[in-house]
């Protein structure tokens, strides 16, 4: 993990996590069929329920909203133990990837991790979009602001797209970080998604603040990892 590992991982340039070395060469991913395929192993079956998983990353879309309409504002801005992050850039962290989810739907090329406002790929290019989201976000209504309307389009697109992703959970999708199909770049945001909303909700649980009753575990077949951090 970083946290138990940071000097490292800052020595060795901050890769993107995770990243895969194999032969010298590091290979960024994004679901674990693809670490998979370049360690040679058989790859677990897909979830194969495109829809369902899509609906999972509505459910969590709508507990961060919850998040972010209930919990007291200075909670929010107040950075998480070991990760240093605030639940509001989790948030917006989380719901750009979302966002992005989108716009892939239609035309097969999701954008992240990168700016779309400049066109411009990689994790430097989100981490600085993000932070000027952060940065010119004031107060509670200009995160409902940002917020509401990325949650809203996502269960539009979902309701758009119901035939398609029953029936072509292996569309191929193309990505920075390699090629998915549609199913697995819905699985890969999910677990993004549900991992900082934990990492989020469990520091604000910790300082006796009321979180969402939305239970990750019940989500269709969703494994975390077992560390928060």
């Amino acid at each position: 993990m970083i946290s138990e590992q940071r000097d490292r991982w800052i020595a060795d340039g901050s890769p993107p996590v995770p990243t895969l070395v194999v032969a010298g060469r590091a290979h960024v991913l994004q679901h674990p069929s693809q670490a998979a395929l370049l360690l040679g192993l058989e790859s677990p079956p897909a979830l194969r329920d495109a829809w369902q998983v899509a609906w999972d990353v509505d459910a969590i879309a709508e507990a961060w909203l919850e998040v972010a309409q209930t919990t007291a504002w200075p909670a929010l801005l107040e950075p998480a133990p070991v990760l240093a992050r605030t639940p509001l850039a989790l948030m917006v962290d989380a719901l750009v990837g979302i966002g992005a989810l989108t716009p892939a739907l239609s035309s097969g090329w999701f954008h992240w991790p990168g700016n779309p406002r400049t066109g411009e790929l990689g994790d430097a290019a989100v981490v600085e979009y993000e932070a000027s989201i952060v940065a010119g976000i004031d107060d509670r209504h200009g995160l409902l602001a940002f917020a509401s309307p990325v949650a809203a389009a996502w269960r539009s697109a979902i309701v758009d797209r119901t035939e398609e992703l029953r029936r072509e959970p292996g569309r191929p999708m193309r990505a920075p970080r390699g090629d998915l199909t549609q199913v697995e770049l819905l699985e890969a945001q999910r677990l993004h998604a549900a991992q900082h909303y934990r990492q989020a909700t469990t520091s604000l649980a910790a300082r006796g603040h009321q979180i969402p009753a939305l239970d990750l575990a019940s989500l269709y077949g969703l494994r975390l990892p077992t560390a928060i951090a």
